[in-house]
């Protein structure tokens, strides 16, 4: 097993009684353990466990100390890379931690981590990515240019990784009172330093065009009306016989022109016999769905009395 212990604070005058509300810690802390979890994930795949562990607090500000360990898991699978040609051995927990938030200087040559890399890159997308000697990556945005270990921009291009650093700045940096966050190694001088006005840049960016998969299906069918709505982009709900309702814009300008002019008179249990357009996008992050009225081929009222007879 590898350790490694490293620090967090909050800092900012609601924090100086060396208090916090276990309200706002807690969250933080278990999407920090997300970060650190996916983070293994990704470079040690399943051969490792990542266990976040809270020790003591100290005063003048809200200070956690914390102390990582990295379990070795598949003990045979280790073997076998030992006598590997290419051996991928597991990343330690002080090398893991320095990948996540290692700091250093925009433009230098020290190589920097995770959070510090995406503080830099402000949200955008690079210019350029250039691999180096030596297991590291050249970075550069405009004018600036960082250094990164191979194995982090892995966990930049890790979508769960990605996921657990926005979830964790939006639990962090968003506390109430918060003016800084600070975390590092405790035997270290450098400590990565967070403005709670940093949160946007963690965010994950969204997916490209060509990362968007898009499938396009028409058909006919009878739909009742369950609810109307006559503004904005008229989204309509209705069911179709299946278990759950769903909502569909109207497309048909001619239908809705009817309706403005009073042509038909629109009442819930009324039926629509309809073309319809449903449209399935498969992005990185979601599968979404999206259903269009394009014409309304038959108006069927609903039952307005029981025929006795």
């Amino acid at each position: 097993m590898s350790q490694s212990q490293f620090r967090i604070a909050f800092e900012g005058e609601k924090f100086d009684s060396g208090e916090i509300a276990i309200n706002d810690f807690a969250p933080a802390l278990l999407s920090l353990g997300d970060v650190i979890q996916s983070a293994n994930k990704a470079i040690n795949g399943d051969r490792a466990d990542a266990r976040l562990k809270l020790r003591a607090t100290d005063q003048g500000s809200f200070t956690a100390l914390l102390n990582l360990d990295i379990s070795m898991v598949g003990a045979v699978i280790d073997m076998l890379d030992s006598v590997s040609e290419e051996a991928q051995r597991l990343t330690a927990a002080n090398q893991l931690l320095e990948l996540i938030i290692k700091v250093g200087k925009v433009g230098g040559m020290s190589v920097v981590g995770l959070i510090f890399a995406l503080k830099v890159l402000k949200g955008r997308k690079p210019d350029s990515v250039n691999q180096n000697d030596k297991n590291t990556t050249a970075i550069t945005i405009k004018d600036v240019t960082i250094i990164v270990d191979n194995r982090t921009v892995k966990l930049l291009e890790d979508l769960p990784t990605r996921q657990a650093v926005e979830n964790f700045s939006n639990k962090a940096l968003r506390i109430p009172g918060i003016e800084r966050f600070k975390i590092g190694e405790t035997d270290s001088r450098d400590e990565l330093c967070l403005k709670s006005s940093d949160s946007e840049y963690f965010r994950v960016p969204e997916p490209a065009d060509e990362d968007i998969k898009e499938t396009i299906i028409e058909r006919e069918a009878f739909l009742k009306i369950v609810t109307l709505s006559f503004q904005g982009d008229y989204k309509w709900r209705f069911t179709d016989g299946g278990e759950k309702p769903f909502t569909a814009s109207i497309e048909d300008k001619e239908f809705l022109n009817r309706i403005d002019e009073n042509q038909i008179a629109l009442s819930k249990d009324d039926t629509l016999k309809c073309r319809l357009q449903e449209i399935q996008r498969l992005g990185p992050t979601a599968l979404t769905k999206e259903i269009k009225v394009i014409q309304v081929l038959e108006y069927i009222p609903g039952a307005r009395q029981l025929r006795l007879l």
